[in-house]
């Protein structure tokens, strides 16, 4: 059979040149080859450092449709590997499997002390026909190379397969990962022990008697104990009823999260499931490293509680640390579309080749990104169609462990979208990662929070600013760490990220989010942040512009400005450029405000030339106006984000003050920070004593012309 269909891809390779048509042919091909070609063809599609994109949207279609090997041969091989007939093992046992895979099929069974049990069978003969099946592969990997168009020797991708296939079917090693999952993720049990984890929990060895003979295997070991409160159910392993081709585990009934109609009935919220599933992926990907590499709807479940049961846990993959910061700093590089950030982030992760150019990828990224006006991709598919054909063409090589990655997050985003057809894997990763870092005082974690709030330029992304201050006034506690951020919603729009909340209660650990922010005022006060401090000052001004516009238009009641408001705050801007003067001198700190101030002198001064420069220009026609009245607009909205931004942040503070009072206390008191506000103070006097001035002949004026006709009006 192989090698018929050696030749007939080699047909095709020459006289097929639609790449889609021929990666559809090599899906089919790899269907007709079974089981061990549909798992390398599913390994592939989550290679695109290694295939063109339109194999690997063409093999991720594969699934598993291998029909069942008859009971009768599956009791067999039960009694050979437990060494006793199925009667006195089990009860009873269903006459035919409730599910079949690739690699092996499951039985319901009941025990004699009336549990119901799952009994997972190994196909037998497997280990023998996986290494045939390598060993051909090996042969004729050449030809299936070059009708890949693969950029790599596909061995390599083969042998990691073999690897991990290997380690699937050997069911004693799935059973210490369930162990081990369950002791990581597991709801607890009424015992305290996690649900999931066999009696023997916690002993070194345990004993067994397979077929008469004594054996000692070791079980999960007693360090790895439950950190926090649990998530999912994991079903619970009968050591003394499992081998290596051989498996039982607790039943655990449940509603398929296909069956939409199940779910309805049975009232449960489905929002809270996805929540619930989403966040339980997020921690093993980013907190604990340790997860499940294929979470499809075949392998979960709903328990009538509404907790979701997870299956079959012999595809596991680590994720080491430098490898998780690495994912959450490309995520943030990503959705601050930093293309030259994002070819650094792969350099150091080891995607890119040796000696190549960084500047060449971070160009092919921009493109890939579309214009400034695009919306960001959200989901995980777009994703990987926006960056497969960068790293195709640039040769990259992904990780094993990456692979994997790719491979889990395809499935969670596939199965939540059973549930809520809406829903965008990015959306839900991206609040959950800005809880890590501000509960992870590790240096990089607050260099990723820098550049994630500050741009490269110094600017501080004032949008971001205030939604995370405003998540942490709401979210905030002193007793509880960060145990849910799948609600940190409300994400703007600039970001690509819809106004969206979860369900479920957040809450952010104050002193954790206090020495967050010691750091990020370290940083501004800094040599390094100098250029975020002129910023600063500029932001300030223009917002405190804004603010007195809007008192000043209040009490004069001139004209009908146009006014943007922010919850119960109102804020407005009729245009005109912001006047900034000399600097100032104030008390010890004069050489470092003067400092400052002539940095954002000479900023504004550059900014209004050009301005000049362009009016000079015969360009007054109505497109001009209308930029004019964008422009005010986006002035007024920029100083509601300032403002908003400090009224929320006035509101944590007022949550923990014996936390905030003393950190704010410690950093007034530093030189740089009191040259900060002086130049603040300074240039806000500056630019708004003209129009208090005007503000105020106008309101004496109007004044005297109310007396006037009041005392008109009483002599009539």
């Amino acid at each position: 059979n192989i090698m018929a269909e050696v030749v007939m891809l080699s047909y095709w390779h020459f006289f097929l040149k639609d790449i889609q048509k021929r990666a559809e042919k090599l899906r089919r091909s790899l269907i007709r080859l079974g089981p061990f070609y549909i798992k390398l063809g599913q390994a592939l599609s989550t290679r695109p450092d290694m295939l063109p994109h339109a194999y690997c949207q063409e093999l991720a279609k594969l699934q598993d449709q291998i029909p069942p090997f008859p009971t009768s041969v599956a009791l067999q091989y039960i009694e050979s590997e437990l060494g006793s007939p199925a009667a006195k093992l089990f009860a009873e046992i269903s006459p035919e499997p409730v599910a079949a895979a690739s690699l092996g099929q499951v039985y319901k069974a009941r025990l004699h002390s009336g549990e119901a049990v799952a009994v997972k069978v190994q196909r037998p003969g497997m280990p023998l026909r996986l290494a045939l099946d390598a060993h051909l592969l090996h042969m004729i990997g050449g030809q299936l190379q070059k009708f890949l168009g693969a950029r790599r020797d596909i061995v390599v991708a083969v042998n990691e397969m073999m690897r991990h296939t290997f380690e699937e079917i050997d069911y004693t090693q799935e059973g210490r990962n369930a162990e081990r999952f369950a002791a990581l993720y597991g709801l607890r049990d009424t015992r305290g022990l996690e649900l999931g984890t066999s009696t023997e929990y916690g002993s070194k060895v345990q004993e067994r008697n397979y077929g008469g003979q004594r054996r000692r295997q070791r079980t999960i070991h007693a360090s790895i104990i439950p950190k926090s409160d649990g998530l999912v159910r994991v079903p619970k392993v009968y050591w003394n009823l499992s081998s290596k081709g051989v498996l039982t585990m607790e039943w655990i009934d449940g509603i398929k999260l296909t069956d939409m109609e199940a779910l309805k009935e049975a009232n449960l919220d489905i929002r809270h499931l996805v929540d619930q599933g989403i966040f339980c992926s997020l921690r093993q990907l980013l907190e604990d490293g340790f997860f499940h590499g294929d979470p499809h709807p075949g392998n979960l479940v709903v328990t009538k509680e509404g907790v979701l049961a997870y299956f079959d846990f012999g595809m596991m993959g680590n994720f080491p640390r430098h490898y998780r910061i690495g994912f959450i700093r490309t995520l943030v590089h990503f959705v601050n579309r930093d293309s030259q950030g994002l070819a650094n982030d792969f350099s150091f992760l080891g995607f890119v080749p040796e000696g190549a150019n960084l500047g060449l990828i971070a160009c092919a990224l921009k493109a890939s990104f579309g214009d400034e006006n695009s919306k960001a991709q959200l989901d995980f598919q777009g994703i990987m169609n926006q960056l497969s054909a960068v790293m195709y063409k640039f040769n990259f090589t992904l990780p094993a462990e990456y692979a994997m990655v790719i491979r889990a997050l395809g499935s969670l985003e596939g199965t939540a979208k059973l549930l809520d057809p809406s829903f965008k894997v990015i959306v839900s990763i991206y609040p959950f990662i800005i809880g890590r870092l501000l509960s992870d005082p590790d240096s990089d974690m607050r260099q990723i929070l820098r550049e994630l709030l500050i741009r490269n330029n110094g600017s501080i992304r004032w949008h971001r600013l205030e939604r995370l201050v405003i998540s942490i006034s709401e979210n905030s506690t002193l007793s509880s760490p960060l145990k849910n951020a799948s609600s940190i919603g409300d994400w703007n729009s600039q970001d690509g990220l819809p106004r969206t909340a979860g369900s479920e209660s957040s809450f952010f650990d104050t002193r954790a989010v206090a020495s967050a922010t010691a750091d990020l005022l370290a940083f501004v006060l800094s040599e390094h942040g100098m250029q975020t401090r002129i910023y600063l000052v500029r932001d300030f001004v223009k917002a405190f512009d804004a603010f007195l516009v809007e008192v000043l238009s209040f009490l004069t009641s001139e004209g009908s400005p146009h006014t943007y408001r922010d919850g119960n705050i109102s804020f407005i801007k009729k245009g005109g450029a912001l006047h900034m003067g000399t600097h100032v001198k104030c008390g010890r700190n004069s050489k470092k405000t003067s400092k400052l101030l002539h940095s954002v002198h000479e900023k504004d001064k550059c900014h209004k030339e050009g301005k000049t420069h362009n009016s000079g220009k015969d360009k007054r026609s109505e497109d001009a106006n209308e930029n004019a009245r964008s422009t005010t607009n986006q002035d007024a909205f920029f100083s509601s984000r300032v403002l908003a931004g400090i009224y929320a942040f006035a509101k944590a503070v007022q949550s923990a003050p014996e936390v905030w009072i003393p950190l704010f206390a410690t950093f007034a008191a530093k030189p740089d920070a009191l040259a900060l506000a002086a130049a603040i103070i300074a240039r806000i006097a500056q630019t708004s004593s003209n129009r208090i001035s005007e503000a105020a002949w106008l309101v004496l004026s109007r004044a005297i012309h109310e007396a006037y006709y009041k005392e008109c009006s009483c002599k009539n």
